[in-house]
């Protein structure tokens, strides 16, 4: 069979040229086969998406030819097709992991006690990349592997689901309204290491309902008796329906404040996952809150910290409130 062959040179010395490059050979298709030499399966719409190459190659500065040819005998043709199979495999392999992923998460979803509009736009934005990657794949499997069909009967049967699914009206959960002066001086307990809904709602605590509260942080069947219990199972300021532990508290105790609502937010994106307020700002904070339980590996000493951290936070949404992606 007939080969086309890319061979290049990229002289600029810019470092994002190259990458540039790069991707652009990646977006054709093409496998390296030696050092600066690509290749492609032949036709006429490669051979032009080729000179196209050829041509962005030398507006960076470099030089590029294509060649037309066969194969030397039917050992090359198996081994310049094995190339793009393996490949092919790969990426289809890759892709594969992340539909089963996909896959156990719809299930979870609609197995849960809610499933709500919010968890379904989640889910079909999902579902729409997924399906988005297996046509960038598609596109450039020329030897037709059969994980494609897989995948593609895959992605249907889901796409079928998505389309047919109801969510459910949640299920009411009344939360109790308290003032705060009926909670002053206590002591509050919740599971030990704690990360952002705990760290946030001890602060919120601490902050705004109790400012002489004392905190145990320990294993669930450790926790005293006597505490007032958060964050932990069947305990009165806990998640209830789609809200977090922190919105519970908010609504428990009628705190009207702005920023507030948006810390709320915050707290709820990352602890439920389920990209119900799409804040930008809610990876990096999930990270930093992570590094910093993690690294000290002492409760107390985290909630010192991080109180610190979501004082800032709190001014910085009091002056500018934080804006969602689109």
């Amino acid at each position: 069979m007939k080969w086309l062959f890319l061979v290049h040179q990229v002289q600029t010395p810019d470092s994002r040229e190259r990458v540039r490059v790069w991707r652009l050979t990646k977006k054709v298709g093409t496998i390296l086969y030696r050092n600066s030499v690509y290749v492609l399966p032949y036709s006429k719409e490669r051979l032009e998406d080729f000179h196209w190459l050829c041509q962005q190659i030398r507006d960076s500065k470099g030089e590029a030819s294509v060649f037309v040819t066969e194969a030397g005998d039917a050992s090359e043709d198996r081994t310049l097709k094995r190339l793009f199979i393996v490949a092919s495999e790969k990426e289809f392999g890759e892709l594969g992991k992340r539909v089963q992923q996909f896959d156990n998460r719809w299930k979870q979803a609609q197995e849960g006690p809610t499933f709500s509009f919010s968890q379904l736009k989640a889910l079909e934005k999902g579902l729409r990349q997924l399906e988005e990657r297996f046509q960038e794949i598609r596109r450039v499997d020329f030897f037709h592997h059969p994980s494609a069909r897989i995948i593609e009967r895959q992605l249907k049967s889901l796409r079928l689901a998505v389309a047919e699914a109801q969510p459910r009206k949640e299920s009411p959960h009344r939360i109790a309204h308290h003032s705060p002066s009926e909670f002053r001086g206590r002591t509050w307990a919740t599971r030990a290491h704690i990360h952002i809904d705990r760290l946030c709602s001890a602060w919120l605590i601490k902050r705004f309902i109790d400012p002489g509260a004392r905190f145990v942080f320990a294993p669930e069947e450790k926790l005293p008796k006597n505490a007032v219990l958060f964050d932990v199972f069947e305990a009165e300021f806990t998640h209830k329906g789609d809200r977090c532990t922190f919105e519970t508290l908010l609504e428990s105790f009628r705190l009207k404040d702005k920023a507030l609502f948006s810390m709320a937010e915050l707290v709820h994106e990352i602890d439920l996952k389920d990209q119900k307020y799409n804040r930008p700002e809610s990876a990096g904070f999930d990270m930093v809150v992570r590094a910093i339980s993690d690294s000290l590996r002492n409760d107390k000493r985290t909630l010192d910290l991080g109180s610190h951290i979501l004082d800032a936070l709190y001014k910085s949404y009091l002056i500018r409130p934080p804006r969602r992606l689109p």
